[in-house]
């Protein structure tokens, strides 16, 4: 394993999460998406309250999907290119397969084989991957249900990430973990059923392993930017080998949701080489002192990161919506940016950035 160490070294702060307002979580329960390209892959994202409540008690995971470049080690089983399988819609996760350990666990039921191989935790997320095999061949419906838990945490949010190859199902698994004091954790998953539109195959499946922590450095942040009645709150962010995780809270005036109903905050990011990236929030959940039910606490994974870039900014923009007559309303908003110089372990505000736009973003305005 990569010894590097990212000289900056601050102490993480632990947020308390309550399981209490079930009502908004419910209420956004199953959030689905499937990107056009390709279209046989899926992910869901589930929190974990309504997780509980439809899975049998299991809570789990926030996906944080996608690694390595195909061939990066031939000599790996096809199960061990899981990573780089995801890798091929999404760039920059050649380290999760350098920096995963090895798990190799694999069960057979009722004529279907899950195995899972590899995992790795990075003090914000833990991440294994997964393939299916079955004695009949699976299409593009093909998924398991079920979702997997950590035991050291309750109350998160639950993901998962797959898609069919070579008439394999492959998927990746991401929970969060913030706590660096934690060097190992344990996973429990408990899938249920192998599902496709033909029909469903339960079995009789249970994984246990531990994942241990890899070495990462935090950079502890309190810093505010508010614009339009929508404060974001950025409170700590974290640099691995594998990844940069940040966590923040949007915080909502009371009077903004007189007329509006939902505030989502996203952040995109750009280094000091001029590298703009994609920042998927992990998933969103109610934090202690919560004033409405549109404030929220998020985490957030960065994957990529250019090696010789020494600061990194991070540009964060809300949508705000509401239904109309049947009909969906939202205005987006943008915010003061935050730099953090990677090098010293700094960081300050950035007052009135120019955005930077996405290559995607592009795409689709000439659509």
């Amino acid at each position: 394993m990569n010894e590097k160490e990212i000289s900056i070294k601050k102490a993480m702060e632990q947020i308390d999460v309550p399981e209490d307002r079930l009502d908004l979580i419910i209420e956004n329960a199953f959030l689905e998406t499937a990107p056009a390209k390709p279209k046989k892959r899926r992910k869901w994202l589930l929190p974990a309250a309504a997780a509980s409540i439809l899975f049998i008690g299991i809570s789990a995971a926030t996906l944080t999907a996608s690694p390595a470049l195909a061939n990066y080690m031939a000599e790996l089983p096809f199960i061990g290119n899981v990573f780089s399988i995801f890798a091929e819609e999404e760039e920059g996760l050649l380290q999760y397969e350098r920096f995963s350990e090895k798990v190799g666990l694999s069960q057979t039921s009722n004529g279907v084989t899950i195995s899972i191989d590899q995992a790795v935790y990075d003090g914000t997320n833990v991440t294994f991957t997964y393939t299916v095999s079955a004695e009949k061949e699976l299409d593009e419906s093909a998924r398991l249900t079920g979702f997997p838990q950590l035991l050291e945490a309750e109350g998160v949010n639950a993901s998962m990430d797959w898609e069919i190859k070579e008439e394999t199902l492959v998927g990746m698994n991401s929970m969060p973990h913030l706590n660096e004091e934690a060097a190992q954790v344990n996973v429990l998953w408990e899938p249920v059923s192998l599902y496709t539109d033909n029909g469903e195959i339960e079995g009789d499946w249970k994984f246990e392993f531990a994942v241990d922590q890899l070495k990462k450095d935090p950079i502890v942040l309190d810093e505010k930017v508010t614009d339009s009645g929508v404060t974001v709150h950025f409170t700590e962010v974290t640099f691995t080998d594998i990844a940069v995780n940040i966590a923040y809270q949007q915080l909502v005036d009371p009077a903004l949701l007189t007329e509006w109903e939902a505030v989502e905050a996203e952040l995109i990011a750009q280094n000091n080489l001029g590298n703009v990236y994609k920042v998927p929030y992990n998933g969103g959940t109610a934090y202690a002192g919560a004033i409405t039910r549109e404030d929220l606490f998020w985490t957030a994974t960065m994957r990529g990161l250019d090696p010789q870039a020494t600061s990194l900014t991070f540009y964060p923009f809300a949508h705000i919506s509401r239904f109309v007559d049947g009909t969906s309303e939202w205005i987006r908003i943008e915010f003061d940016a935050l730099e953090i110089n990677m090098l010293e372990g700094t960081y300050q505000i950035v007052k009135d950035p120019v955005f930077p736009v996405l290559e995607e973003e592009d795409e689709e305005e000439e659509e």
